[in-house]
């Protein structure tokens, strides 16, 4: 949060209107400096004399959290499972593969088998586009289910 708070402010005066006014109003100054100082020997801020604000790695960081943030379901409770998504993510991407894991379990997808599930669909336009963003899209296939009648 403090370094999307600092990423956003402009200027040192606008970083600290924001620290006073948003969700930093619960939280003691010593704790905020505190987390201001573990995220500055992480390399993600920098204090200069213009104040804080965020490095190159903290911003990169950001936009990475901010990718594997959780989309809220679209499906109404209880939906038809018509359609099924196969996955292969590489182990060295762990992260993101739990993080889809989870997604699809908040869309209401069930396991088949470790990375074949089954849910509603269509899938939502903001989910695909997350997964080109963490250039993932190449590894999932999706499957429509229809009845045939007879």
């Amino acid at each position: 949060m403090l370094i999307a708070t600092l990423a956003s402010g402009r200027n040192t005066r606008l970083f600290h209107k924001i620290l006073h006014e948003r969700e930093f109003k619960r939280y003691k100054k010593e704790s905020v400096g505190v987390a201001l100082s573990r995220l500055h020997k992480k390399g993600y801020v920098e204090n200069s004399s213009s104040g804080w604000s965020a490095t190159r790695k903290g911003r990169k960081y950001l936009k990475r959290t901010r990718l594997l943030s959780y989309i809220a379901s679209p499906f109404e409770k209880n939906p038809p499972d018509n359609t099924i998504i196969a996955f292969d993510i590489p182990e060295k991407n762990r992260i993101i593969r739990s993080w889809l894991r989870n997604q699809i379990k908040i869309f209401g997808y069930k396991m088949l088998q470790q990375s074949l599930w089954i849910g509603p669909g269509p899938l939502p336009s903001s989910f695909l586009k997350r997964l080109e963003n963490l250039n993932i899209r190449k590894n999932i296939k999706t499957f429509k289910i229809t009845k045939k009648s007879s």
